[in-house]
């Protein structure tokens, strides 16, 4: 039976059931998501037990936790105010060798012995400009290659890299982790970003800067003042970066939590790893589930049943007594918040005009990780005084409370968890630039 036949016919089922792989380009940003994102799965995991066999400390786990996530509210805004004026292929080329030159530094300090967490705690500071610089434009990217019909199933699959690498990378992070130590896991790190950076070197497509607006320099204030201002005319908008502040902030800043979840319920680097892979797991199926939702009604029930879920995932996990029980935990938060975020992503990238797609993208990450970077600080330090399960358990209910709230109050969000989209408006909210 001739292979090639075969081959073709696979590859069009998978186009008919993921139609965003139709696009070249956007199969080369999957893979460069892929490769980004399992590596630094695997280098969080890593660096987490690093740091807290190093001091045995929650606390410190959060401070490193902090410095890397806290770049996508420094750095973030102005980021994506670049990316709206700049080719954003090649900002994002920047940021790939950024991150790599970073994992490289901290596998050499690693394995030559010499790693203080002083160390981790720079590297990842600068391993966080590096991703809060990119981010934005890779995500601005995403709607350019593929048709507007086809952006939640891209989306979805963007989620899969995000979150399903949190299988892949810690897997094997988790294997040479026991073996052989964080060293190496650092170094396939290192490697893992060189294969990204040829997938990101080989996209095709190229934006022409925008020179109708000046000097970046000049103006990048005035263009950070604009997004924001959009967000601000535009409800739709804000009311979903308000829930997303709050997902990230309750139910999805618990990575600080982990090494000393692992070490109460018993096994050691070895249920932090499971743990860490469970929400991966979870993920890629409640993402590849999303991937292949056609109506748009759906969309909205899938933001109603994962934004619950949500609450619950992080109350099973802080109730969790065994390994097992704390797996099972992180597989349905994995699932449920890597299906929230995707949702909410694709709901902001239908309505955001692209000439500020890269603001409003670095907007949407500034909330997500900017609320995770200060719980993570936050509830390091509280979990070496009160203990874990408090910080998983009570924000998980917190959450809850608060996403019912909101979808009783903006009718907004109402109608999007009823039709699965916003309702439709006649002229575009006013916003700085598009007075001008």
């Amino acid at each position: 039976m001739p292979i090639l036949p075969a081959m073709t016919t696979v590859s069009a089922s998978v186009i008919r059931r993921f139609p965003a792989f139709a696009s070249p380009d956007f199969r080369r940003l999957f893979f460069n998501a892929f490769f980004t994102s399992a590596a630094r799965w695997a280098l969080m995991l890593a660096r987490g037990w690093l740091v807290f066999e190093l001091t045995e400390s929650s606390f410190a786990v959060g401070v490193v936790t902090f410095a890397s996530m806290v770049q996508f509210i420094v750095v973030g805004p102005i980021a994506g105010a670049v990316a709206d004026r700049l080719d954003r292929r090649q900002i994002a080329l920047a940021g790939g060798v950024l991150l790599f030159l970073s994992s490289a530094a901290l596998a050499a300090l690693t394995l030559g012995g010499v790693a203080e967490v002083w160390h981790v705690v720079v590297l990842a500071a600068v391993d966080g400009i590096a991703v809060a610089s990119s981010q934005p434009a890779i995500q601005s990217l995403v709607p350019n290659v593929v048709p507007r019909e086809h952006l939640l199933n891209a989306v979805s699959l963007s989620g899969i890299t995000r979150h399903g690498s949190r299988l892949i990378g810690p897997l094997f992070g988790g294997v040479l982790l026991a073996t052989l130590g964080a060293g190496s896991v650092f170094l396939l790190s290192a490697i893992g970003l060189v294969f990204a950076t040829a997938m990101l070197w080989r996209v095709e497509l190229r934006l022409a800067p925008n020179a109708d607006r000046g000097p970046v320099a000049r103006n990048v204030l005035a263009d950070v003042a604009a997004g924001f201002g959009h967000v601000r005319h535009d409800g739709r908008i804000a009311v979903v970066l308000l829930c997303v502040a709050f997902h990230c902030g309750f139910t999805m800043a618990f990575d600080s939590l982990l090494p000393q979840l692992a070490t109460n319920v018993g096994g050691g680097s070895r249920t932090f790893s499971a743990i860490v892979m469970g929400v991966g797991a979870g993920a890629i199926v409640g993402t590849i589930s999303l991937s292949m939702v056609r109506q748009q009604v759906v969309q909205g029930y899938a933001l109603a049943l994962t934004g619950i879920g949500s609450g619950i995932a992080m109350v099973v996990l802080g109730f969790a007594a065994t390994p097992v029980a704390a797996v099972v935990g992180a597989v349905l938060a994995g699932g449920t918040q890597a299906t929230y975020m995707a949702v909410s992503l694709t709901l902001i990238q239908q309505i955001v005009p692209d000439a500020l797609r890269g603001r409003v993208m670095s907007i949407y990450m500034m909330l997500a990780a900017g609320h995770m970077a200060m719980m993570n600080f936050g509830f390091g330090w509280a979990a070496d005084r009160i203990g874990v399960r408090p910080l998983m358990v009570v924000p998980g209910l917190l959450w809850i409370a608060v996403f019912v709230i909101a979808a009783l109050s903006f009718t907004e969000l109402r109608h999007v968890l009823r039709r699965g989209v916003f309702v439709p408006r006649l002229t575009r909210a006013a916003t700085p630039e598009a007075a001008s």
